[in-house]
């Protein structure tokens, strides 16, 4: 690793960033950031980073100031002539608006991605996009990882007999079957018709749960109903358990007390968001083994496909 380079991270995401810096065994930088008494931003990066490379680790979910501030952070590191800026983004916000849904309609990840970019940012770094379609808005390279490469590792370690992995809807199927073909086991798919956006109507299994250990995989849980009505309805069908695995934790609307009330056993999220859930049924994975095996692989010019599985241990 010949290319100098500093890490950085906004002030919603210091403990993710402390967090990489120690997988790197480096230095985290300082990275200043005020709020005035009217709620303005101010950035300030409080050491040169004149002809390095940097790496900026921000959680830019909601509110908005969040992502304002990376703005900012990237703006500053472009002007104190930074030779590459390079977010890192477990979660994009806005990643369900990737189409026009209906007529006068905006396309909000084409926005963020908009933004992103005029800003200065020359790559982004990412973790289970909502559709992958997303990264065609981007002119810049887009970095997309997989917490499948932790949570596989994981669901083996519970060693559960029977297992039988869910997907919540059919746009699943394609990040099912890379975790089917890592557990060689059954799968099963839920369909589900909605009333409205979190909020679902009728729900039908294909499959059999009889007799399972069930394991849902979804990248994102908001207010949880769809989800505990998964779990609530997999039960009903006769699965012995049922747990899930979801990347992206908003968790909107009462969710960490939906969960707690439905049948399921236990779920795992990681920590791509810049706030942790607090409830006994509620377990976090970091991913900070998975974004700092990415930032070497970037560093010393290695295929992230051979991000090696002893890192992630």
């Amino acid at each position: 690793m010949n290319k100098p380079y500093k890490l950085f991270a906004t002030s919603s995401a210091t403990e993710l960033g402390y967090s990489i810096a120690q997988e790197l065994n480096k230095e985290m930088g300082s990275l200043q950031t005020e709020t005035f008494s009217d709620g303005e931003k101010f950035v300030s990066f409080q050491e040169s980073v004149r002809g390095h490379i940097v790496f900026l680790v921000a959680q830019i979910n909601m509110p908005y100031e969040n992502i304002f501030e990376l703005f900012l952070a990237i703006d500053a590191a472009r002007r104190a002539s930074a030779e590459q800026v390079i977010c890192i983004l477990p979660y994009l916000p806005h990643s369900r608006q990737e189409r026009k849904g209906n007529i006068r309609t905006a396309i909000a990840s084409r926005l963020i991605a908009d933004l992103l970019q005029q800003s200065g940012a020359d790559r982004v770094i990412t973790i289970d996009l909502h559709s992958d379609s997303i990264e065609g808005f981007y002119k810049v390279p887009v970095d997309h990882l997989y917490m499948s490469q932790i949570y596989v590792q994981h669901i083996k370690s519970l060693k559960l007999e029977n297992l039988c992995l869910c997907s919540p809807d059919f746009g699943g199927l394609k990040r099912i079957k890379i975790y089917k073909d890592r557990l060689n086991c059954d799968m099963a798919v839920i369909h589900k018709e909605r009333l409205k956006p979190n909020q679902v109507s009728h729900m039908e299994t294909i499959g059999d749960p009889k007799g399972k250990n069930v394991i849902i995989i979804d990248d994102m849980i908001d207010t949880a109903g769809t989800l505990c009505k998964a779990a609530d309805l997999l039960t009903e069908q006769g699965a012995l358990s049922v747990r899930a695995y979801c990347t992206h934790a908003i968790l909107s609307a009462g969710a960490r007390e939906k969960i707690e009330k439905s049948s399921l056993k236990q779920v795992y999220i990681s920590n791509t968001l810049s706030y942790a859930a607090t409830s006994p049924k509620i377990e976090v994975i970091s991913c900070a083994k998975l974004l700092a095996a990415a930032i070497q692989n970037l560093l010393s010019n290695q295929s992230f496909k051979k991000i090696e599985e002893h890192r992630l241990q």
